[in-house]
């Protein structure tokens, strides 16, 4: 038999398997001659809203990536980046983004399908981008991953499946991820809230009145960490990963710091003698708390600005 029966077999085979998946996923509404077609997924635009200086602008679109930026101009921008070159099984068309002007903001969602099942043989990738003002507060419900840069009014980012990076943020900062890592840089926030299900977290130049961060399955990093407030309160977790912190100079903290599986590090001084340890550090008046814990991994806490390494 030849190279090229055996290719052509091969590429008959994935043809069936696809189908059936396609047929198995849409309850047997669709055949597999019915299903495969040739498709250029072209986005519709959408003019610009003007939805006063602070909207309320919410995002849903499970299958995309988001990107978020301040807009020059005071209005709202959607750009639909979203491409599709090939054939594909799918029992209904890829769905256009809808986007509508709400009693307090703007709307942005990619409706559901019904019966959507798309196997691509060919080319897609699913992005949009977003600007708003400056004082926006920015709610992503549903999204494959996000960047959200500059907005000021505060973030809200549920991520099913992708990393998320925060720059330059203010007000309330709440973002999670159901897989991929967090990224928090530059953020001035009355409270920062960080939650990954399998991703490492990483904090640069933040200052909280109030800081909850963990993941199930990652390591932490903080640097230029600074707290706010009189009674600030702070709490970094992971199950399975170490900890590396480094607060500003000058904090008031007290810290009780815990690890399963490690050591307990303090300016590069560590005084454990078992695989286990608690350790509690006053720092300053210590009017502040903070728990930092790992259930297996070490933790290093440097408290004089000293750079992680």
């Amino acid at each position: 038999m030849s190279r090229a029966s055996v290719v052509a077999m091969l590429i008959a085979a994935e043809v069936l398997i696809v189908g059936m998946a396609v047929y198995t996923v849409t309850g047997g509404a669709a055949t597999l001659a019915g299903s495969m077609h040739h498709v250029d997924f072209t986005p519709v635009s959408s003019s610009p809203v003007a939805a006063g200086a602070s909207p309320h602008v919410v995002i849903d679109d499970v299958r995309s990536r988001v990107r978020v930026a301040v807009s020059s101009d005071g209005l709202v921008h959607v750009r639909d980046l979203t491409e599709m070159h090939g054939a594909i099984f799918s029992s209904a068309k890829y769905p256009q983004l809808h986007v509508t002007r709400t009693n307090d903001g703007v709307r942005i969602e990619r409706p559901a399908a019904e019966r959507l099942a798309i196997v691509l043989f060919g080319f897609s990738s699913q992005t949009i981008e977003v600007s708003v003002p400056a004082r926006s507060y920015v709610e992503i419900t549903r999204c494959a991953g996000a960047d959200v840069d500059g907005v000021a009014g505060g973030v809200n980012v549920q991520s099913q499946d992708g990393h998320v990076k925060l720059a330059d943020l203010q007000g309330t900062v709440d973002a999670r991820s159901d897989d991929g890592y967090l990224d928090a840089s530059n953020v001035q926030a009355d409270r920062l809230a960080l939650h990954s299900k399998d991703g490492h977290l990483a904090l640069h130049d933040v200052t909280v009145g109030s800081l909850v961060a963990t993941t199930q399955d990652g390591r932490i990093e903080a640097s230029g960490l600074s707290f706010t407030g009189g009674q600030p309160d702070a709490t970094l977790h992971t199950d399975d990963g170490p900890i590396k912190l480094q607060l500003a100079p000058n904090a008031n903290l007290t810290i009780d710091a815990s690890t399963g599986d490690g050591h307990i590090v303090v300016d590069g001084s560590s005084s454990d003698r078992d695989d286990s340890a608690q350790r509690t550090i006053r720092l300053g008046a210590g009017t502040g708390r903070m728990t930092v814990g790992t259930s297996d991994g070490s933790i290093h806490i440097f408290t004089n600005g000293a750079i992680l390494q």
